[in-house]
């Protein structure tokens, strides 16, 4: 198996090509939601079309949420202007980290498959720690990362975590940085209400409900709430993106109507998609990286570990810009 790594070069200009730039993460999250024994039968990832995608994917109340952290943690790995520096500063202002700030995913989904990032990525090392807001040591993240995925399959491994950092396996992000090797525990809900706390988690990410709200530290949950601005680019961009490959699919592959794509710029995209639907959805996410502005993006492909690793798939690489 092959991954590709990118890296972002100048900020995204263009209308068409910022939704481009959207449906990256969000087909991701959609195609590695999708159940494992529907891929299977589907031959694997690397096998599915976006025509076939957009006639076996079925929408689960956790999907949003799901494209929700994928959009967010490359908004992070790309240096978006309007969320980068925003999760930067949180993480100076409130955690002490003083660091450009860089995002891993961790997401286990619904369909068994492991996205967890490998100890070899360059992120994660020895020197890596847990900070959880509270005295003491904290926690080293790759001595512990085994057993913080078998405490999601399983909550009862969480005893098995220093008392410190039970709860981490229900993070979405570890963010942080890469120079000063700290990291948090990131929660992401798209709705405020749905904030959980947890022992070892703490940034809680959500859309921002109105313009006026700052982030602060909830000091009862020990999180530190950091809305994410509506207001700005980046929530309005995520939901017209959502909503374009959502009409698609509804639409079984055939471009949308009118009715369901009222924007010149929505039906543009849609078009540039369902033109490419025969062709893998792999592969279309790799053709979308060069077009979403020029200059934008620098690729390379890297091989994967072999299969005797005990991690599933790899996530979307969070590369460090020199």
């Amino acid at each position: 198996m092959k991954y590709s790594i990118q890296l972002q070069k100048n900020p995204i200009e263009e209308s068409v090509r910022a939704r481009y730039a959207m449906i990256i993460p969000i087909l991701r999250g959609m195609l590695y939601s999708t159940k494992a024994d529907v891929v299977k039968e589907c031959g694997g990832f690397d096998k599915i079309t976006f025509e076939v995608f957009s006639r076996i994917y079925n929408e689960h109340p956790g999907d949003y949420g799901i494209c929700f952290e994928y959009a967010v943690h490359a908004a992070i790995r790309s240096r978006d202007k309007n969320i980068h520096p925003y999760v930067s500063n949180v993480l100076n202002d409130y955690c002490r980290i003083k660091d450009s700030a860089e995002s891993i995913l961790f997401a286990i989904e619904k369909s068994g498959q492991s996205y967890v990032m490998e100890s070899n990525s360059g992120l994660i090392n020895r020197e890596s720690r847990i900070l959880v807001g509270s005295t003491g040591q904290p926690a080293k993240l790759q001595k512990h990362m085994s057993n913080i995925v078998k405490a999601f399959r399983n909550p009862k491994h969480a005893e098995k975590l220093p008392l410190s950092i039970r709860g981490i396996w229900k993070a979405d992000l570890f963010i942080g940085g890469p120079h000063t090797h700290q990291w948090v525990g990131t929660t992401l809900k798209v709705r405020k209400e749905d904030l959980e706390s947890a022992s070892g988690l703490r940034i809680a990410m959500y859309p921002e409900p109105s313009n006026r709200e700052s982030p602060k530290l909830d000091e009862e949950r020990n999180l530190v709430l950091c809305p994410l601005p509506y207001g700005g680019e980046f929530m309005q961009l995520f939901g017209a993106s959502f909503q374009i490959l959502k009409q698609i699919i509804h639409s079984r592959g055939v471009q949308p109507s009118k009715v369901q794509l009222v924007y010149e710029d929505d039906q543009i995209v849609a078009k540039w998609l369902v033109d490419r639907k025969q062709f893998p959805v792999l592969e279309i996410i790799q053709a979308l990286e060069p077009i979403q502005q020029k200059d934008l993006i620098e690729q390379r492909v890297e091989e994967v570990p072999s299969s005797k690793s005990n991690v599933e798939m790899v996530a979307p690489i969070a590369i460090v810009r020199e």
